[in-house]
């Protein structure tokens, strides 16, 4: 009698296992950015922005986002998101975001940032950016 509860047991915990790990889910893996975009205190328009996931992209040549500024230099990028496997007890994973324009010819990195964890990366970054403040490397004030 003690092993077909034991054996019930397990069959049933294997079936709920198996049925969770391979449900496909959407999932966000950058947050949701707004910002300016300056040069020397004056708006840039027509601008390129653009937004990286991928590892150690720092100049957003594997940008999967991309936007304009409009006339008063401002711009919005939604999150990046992706379809995953939701696998129980391996659900942390390595999430990285880079922010860059494209303005004269020249790339400038804005912001960069990562988290390890499980789920959604959630929230938005407001990036105020003059590229004469700092020029190349994170020229921005970022609030949340």
């Amino acid at each position: 009698m003690p092993n077909k509860i034991t054996l019930t047991l397990v069959t049933a915990c294997f079936f709920i296992l198996n049925s969770c790990s391979f449900t496909s889910q959407s999932r966000s893996i950058s947050p949701h950015f707004d910002g300016i975009l300056k040069f020397s205190n004056q708006a840039i328009n027509n601008a390129k922005i653009l937004l990286s996931t991928e590892p150690g992209d720092k100049y957003c040549l594997k940008a999967k986002k991309f936007t304009k500024t409009n006339e008063q230099g401002q711009f919005s990028l939604k999150a990046i998101t992706e379809e995953y496997t939701y696998t129980p007890f391996v659900n942390y994973k390595l999430d990285e975001w880079i922010v860059c324009a494209s303005y004269k010819e020249q790339t400038y990195t804005l912001y960069l940032n990562n988290r390890y964890g499980s789920g959604n990366v959630t929230g938005s970054i407001f990036l105020e950016c003059d590229l004469t403040s700092n020029p190349v490397n994170k020229p921005c004030v970022i609030s949340h």
